[in-house]
């Protein structure tokens, strides 16, 4: 008896190890599934926002990285020539800034941006500018050290395009989140200015203005005041003061605001993008932003006479988030658009160029 019940022991045994193995291998499956599924669905949200871009090195174009453009340890651009450089295009550039809160991101966050124009003709190039980071930028960061650095960016590609003899005398400027925030900052406080001048700007998802109300509800008074103090290098802000801005207040608000720069004299033509869910820049943006060029006059691009000269699009993107993720076919519309302000300011002999300059 006691032979013949080692055998079913045993047996017995090599069940429970079977089930636990069969059990640890159903786990390693569920956790690899889910894990190729996280994967799977980051990928198709970079799909979806523009974030990714095919890409053949010599047959669709010629990268040039890591060119400096200044000093500091960050002063870097990527340049992308298209294989042949149309004569329409050949004075034209389109530049992008990345996003990242203004304390993260780097100018590849915006590579299949930057070869998504470059496989249209036009030479791109995308930035690398100084981050707020607490104890190593902080003490000399401010937002238009940063505009100084777009500055050199583009004396810095206008020099390295003419030694390949492209004389470039435009330029577009894109960007993402904070990006979006810069080139605006830029462009309509000196974009007309700029070493190449800017003859449109396609911001996504941009902070437009630094007033309370316009952060309201993704932050708190307290919170914009640290964004406006950062920007400035000023004393701290509280936020009564940012409820109850004073002049002085008032002018750090909207020394950091492209807003307070959108005027009739210095508006550059825009076609924008936001998220109608967008939990990082609320929607109080996009509309402070349509409700000025509303009251600038601005056309849309698909109704402007060759005459009109404040332009402005912009697409919303219902259903998406801070990624513009979940409406494919505003995408494609904002893609569409972009490609239509290229041909009216970047052409050479297109209906503007530079005529409003």
């Amino acid at each position: 008896m006691k032979d013949s019940a080692l055998p079913t022991r045993k047996n017995g045994k090599l069940r429970w190890v079977a089930v636990l193995l069969g059990a640890l291998a159903a786990i390693a499956i569920t956790v690899a599934s889910c894990g190729m599924y996280s994967v799977y669905k980051m990928r198709g949200i970079l799909v979806a926002s523009g974030y990714t871009e095919s890409w053949e090195e010599g047959v669709d174009g010629e990268t040039v990285l890591d060119t400096p453009y200044d000093d500091k340890d960050w002063n870097y651009l990527d340049v992308y020539y298209p294989r042949e450089l149309a004569p329409e295009k050949s004075r034209s550039a389109f530049v992008y800034v990345h996003g990242g809160a203004w304390v993260g991101g780097s100018r590849g966050d915006m590579r299949a941006f930057a070869r998504r124009m470059t496989k249209q003709g036009y030479v791109t190039a995308s930035v690398e500018y100084m981050l707020y980071k607490e104890g190593q930028t902080s003490s000399f960061y401010t937002i238009f050290a940063v505009l100084d650095e777009i500055d050199a960016a583009l004396a810095k590609l206008k020099e390295v395009a003419a030694e390949r003899g492209i004389e470039l005398d435009r330029v577009a400027l894109g960007g993402d989140s904070a990006g979006g925030h810069i080139i605006s900052l830029y462009a309509y406080s000196r974009g007309k200015t700029a070493p190449i001048p800017v003859v449109f700007i396609a911001p996504r998802v941009a902070p437009i203005d630094n007033h309370v109300d316009a952060w309201d509800p993704v932050l708190k008074p307290g919170d914009v005041g640290k964004l406006v103090q950062a920007m400035n290098r000023s004393k701290p802000i509280s936020a009564e003061q940012m409820n109850n801005p004073d002049e002085k207040t008032e002018e750090l608000i909207d020394a950091c605001s492209p807003l307070a720069f959108l005027t009739a004299e210095n508006a550059i033509p825009t076609v924008s993008a936001y998220g109608g869910k967008d939990p990082l820049v609320g929607t109080k943006h996009c509309a402070k932003l349509k409700a000025r060029f509303q009251e600038l006059g601005a056309k849309g691009i698909d109704e402007a006479s060759p005459d009109d000269s404040i332009l402005f699009d912009c697409v919303e993107f219902p259903h998406s988030g801070h990624m513009l993720e979940r409406d494919p076919g505003c995408a494609l519309k904002f893609h569409a658009l972009v490609l239509k302000y290229a041909e009216r300011y970047l052409n050479e002999g297109g209906t503007e160029g530079l005529s409003s300059f």
